[in-house]
């Protein structure tokens, strides 16, 4: 298949977004805390096909050094009003993580979603691999 354009936004609409999206290549969840614990599915998109729409000010940023890391390599964008995370920027622009459940009309692609899912062990800091426990992501 092809990239398809896809908006998103937060719960309130502060924060809007445009995503050019090839769900054919996948769809990702992963099993390290920070993902687990917001339960954060995504879908990987190269700078050029990413644009904030409106709300760039309205969002606030969190980052955090995984154990045994020198650095962050993840900064998880969120609006700052209600509180829900749209996307993930990655290794300083290079890539954005954008938030399946951000996306609006998303629903029609369940089935090439489902298909295409793929897992990672982050928490153990494999990411060319499925964690043994896939049910709760």
């Amino acid at each position: 298949m092809s990239k398809e354009t896809y908006h998103g936004s937060c719960h309130c609409g502060a924060v809007t977004f445009e995503a050019r999206i090839d769900l054919d290549k996948g769809t990702t969840r992963c099993n390290c805390s920070v993902c687990t614990k917001s339960r954060f599915w995504f879908a990987i998109v190269p700078p050029e096909d990413f644009k904030v729409e409106k709300g760039e000010d309205q969002q606030g940023d969190y980052s955090w050094i995984p154990p045994g890391k020198s650095e962050s390599h993840l900064h998880y964008r969120f609006c700052r009003t209600c509180g829900v995370r749209t996307y993930a920027e990655g290794n300083g622009g290079t890539f954005y993580a954008v938030s399946i459940a951000s996306l609006e009309g998303i629903v029609q692609d369940a089935d090439r979603l489902v298909k295409t899912l793929k897992y990672n062990d982050g928490r153990h800091d494999d990411l060319k691999h499925a964690p043994p426990e896939t049910r709760l992501l």
